[in-house]
């Protein structure tokens, strides 16, 4: 059974998917209550072992960290304060650090990992090198995408995707003419947005989820060059809008 790494759990969205999915699932989150949430919903593939759940920040170091925890929504709280500053900070909290190291080599190397931990995806896209690089990653887009993508394709993974949050859609496919069409429907009904997404042959909430894994989501690969040019046109001409993951495989 393949191994996947959720790190960044939030409410097990993601994880369920990949449960589901038929992947064994190791899913790392710093949030000592969105973690004990996920013991007791996933408790019958915990004990079955399909699922291991990993109450931990992950970090540079095994030193203790602080959590600053955000009121507004738990998912969002960040070891780094400015990225909780405008979602009502409730105080913080210490958590166990872990290292991507200690990952790996307590759990193994994963076909995918997935990383959304507010702000620190860096430590864990800096940690892998040619030797225990995934089969597939995905991470957040922040200041640091161009430099993330260059490590990447540096380590061997040499086509990528720009893949939106909220829609599922590729950059290049985030205004398609179907999409425009389902939006100005859900209005008329009076709904903001769409909550609910079909991808893939399966729903996955937007906000909550990062939507279908890279080997079956939306749109073209592409080499890092061309990713770059994409997303660097995208800002130029203020097409952006929400968040993204930039997906990335190696063949």
């Amino acid at each position: 059974m393949r191994t996947v790494f959720d790190i960044g759990m939030y409410d097990g969205a993601d994880s369920a998917y990949y449960l589901q999915s038929g992947y064994r699932v190791v899913a790392v989150e710093a949030n000592p209550e969105l973690a004990q949430r996920a013991n007791e919903k996933f408790a019958a593939e915990i004990a079955s072992g399909q699922m291991i759940c990993v109450n931990a920040a992950i970090s540079t170091s095994r030193d203790p960290v602080d959590l600053v925890l955000s009121g507004a929504d738990p998912g969002s709280s960040s070891v780094f304060g400015d990225r909780v500053a405008h979602k009502l900070p409730i105080g913080s909290i210490t958590v166990p650090g872990m290292t991507m190291q200690d990952l790996l080599s307590r759990y193994g190397a994963p076909f995918y990992v997935k990383v959304d931990i507010e702000g620190a995806d860096r430590i864990c896209v800096l940690s892998f090198n040619a030797e225990n690089r995934p089969e597939y990653l995905s991470f957040e887009v922040g200041d640091d995408v161009e430099e993330l993508i260059e490590h990447a394709r540096k380590i061997g993974f040499g086509k990528f995707k720009i893949v939106s949050q909220t829609s599922f859609r590729e950059l290049a496919n985030q205004d398609c003419l179907y999409d425009r069409i389902t939006r100005r429907f859900v209005r008329e009904l009076g709904y903001a947005d769409c909550r609910q997404i079909r991808r893939a042959g399966r729903f996955f909430i937007s906000g909550h989820s990062s939507g279908p894994g890279p080997w079956e989501s939306d749109g073209n690969w592409c080499s890092a060059d061309h990713s770059l040019s994409q997303w660097r046109r995208a800002k130029a001409t203020g097409t952006l809008s929400g968040w993204y993951d930039i997906h990335a495989t190696l063949s």
